[in-house]
């Protein structure tokens, strides 16, 4: 199991679920990594950000890949390789899993039927989506959208329950549902009473997947897709359902042997629905730079609301042991060391470690993705964050904001 929870921790499944995991040697992959090619686009030399992905490979990711985005100009970076068995270099083009990214789609979509009147941020789970949350010690009538939104909620991370990981082992196509994700959250008591603490639970957004059926009539993914990916043109945006594979060139993702940095396995192809509204998106580092300038710049949510979404909730911490971040509604806050703040989210399953972030008014942003969950997440992001994002600084004065 993921223990970061930036993003969906069933990170864990989607390698025990891996009935044909193929084994390759770091070593290989340092060795390919020596050949870095990069992509520079536009003005601006990036060797900050670049430095940042060059020790993500040197840390053991077989491949890193970022594109950092202004008016003026998009530059694209990479380092070591998208395929540890061609050799073939990263390229913004490729596709790759972005697990927890995912939930700042489904909470602009949640937003947007909030500012349409079709729900409010103060409705409960007892009255839109009912008898889905009961039992246990939980309080329905006192579970809000926003609660669900910002995980303070209190409802149990249904990642934590082995019967998921049991399932997707013993059948690797296994559909899960959302309700059924549910369900194996409430399973569990309840972390704290509603709105009196923070935790991140993917169970949260599995419920606003409920939500946005229950409010629609139709599923998140193609109220994401009506809403969000065709309008914005997200040509490479997907959802893939129960197919293990990812569609078109894409980039690899690798994972360690039983905690073994020396050996990584192939995690690339994967059932994806144990993660479905939580961390089951397939997009491209230009896809996600393009949404979130849409987001920020509000093209996708009126002023009031993305202001709510972008407010963060005193206490929380979606990145252990940084203070640099917090968390809003489905979106991460991040505050760099020279005071400018970033707004996106990021993700992790097991193979991808992926970030996406966007200045207010969507005029600068930046999405990365490490080809591997085994290097240290939460430095290297705070280290690619403040390298994008404060020019002045080099990557070894990243140290967290207050």
């Amino acid at each position: 199991m993921m223990t970061l929870r930036t993003c969906t921790r069933a990170g864990g499944i989607a390698s025990a679920a891996l009935a044909l995991a193929v084994a390759v040697n770091t070593a290989g992959s340092a060795a390919a990594a020596g050949q870095r090619p990069h992509e520079n686009g536009g003005g601006g030399s990036g060797k900050a950000l670049q430095a940042v992905l060059d020790e993500a490979v040197r840390e053991g990711a077989p491949g890193a890949l970022a594109q950092s985005r202004t008016p003026h100009r998009t530059l694209n970076l990479s380092s070591g390789v998208a395929d540890v068995t061609t050799g073939r270099p990263p390229r913004a083009y490729m596709k790759y899993r972005v697990g927890s990214i995912t939930k700042l789609f489904v909470a602009t979509v949640v937003l947007q039927l909030v500012a349409e009147g079709r729900l409010r941020l103060d409705d409960t789970v007892a009255n839109v989506i009912p008898g889905v949350v009961e039992g246990n010690g939980y309080e329905p009538d006192k579970i809000t959208m926003r609660m669900l939104l910002n995980h303070t909620s209190g409802v149990a991370d249904y990642t934590d329950n082995p019967r998921i990981e049991e399932i997707a082992v013993t059948d690797p196509r296994h559909d899960f549902t959302l309700r059924e994700l549910a369900e194996a959250g409430v399973e569990y008591p309840p972390y704290f009473p509603p709105g009196t603490s923070w935790r991140y639970s993917d169970t949260d957004y599995v419920l606003l997947g409920l939500v946005i059926r229950s409010v629609t009539g139709r599923s998140y993914v193609h109220e994401i897709n009506k809403r969000i990916i065709r309008p914005l043109h997200l040509r490479s945006t997907y959802f893939p359902g129960t197919d293990p594979r990812i569609r078109g060139p894409h980039l690899h993702g690798y994972t360690p042997v039983a905690d073994d940095p020396a050996e990584l396995r192939d995690t690339t192809e994967v059932n994806i629905t144990f993660a479905r509204a939580s961390g089951d998106m397939i997009s491209t580092v230009g896809d996600l730079d393009r949404f979130d300038s849409a987001l920020l710049g509000g093209r996708l949510l009126p002023d009031r609301l993305l202001r709510a979404m972008l407010r963060p909730v005193p206490g929380s911490q979606p990145y252990p042991g940084s203070d640099m971040f917090r968390y809003g509604l489905g979106a991460v806050i991040a505050t760099t060391p020279c005071g400018v703040k970033a707004y996106g989210n990021g993700g992790t399953l097991d193979g991808w470690e992926t970030w996406t972030g966007s200045t207010r008014g969507g005029r600068h942003s930046m999405s990365f993705v490490f080809t591997t969950d085994a290097v240290n997440q939460v430095r290297l992001t705070e280290q690619a964050v403040t390298a994008e994002y404060c020019p002045d600084t080099t990557r070894k004065g990243a140290h967290t904001a207050p």
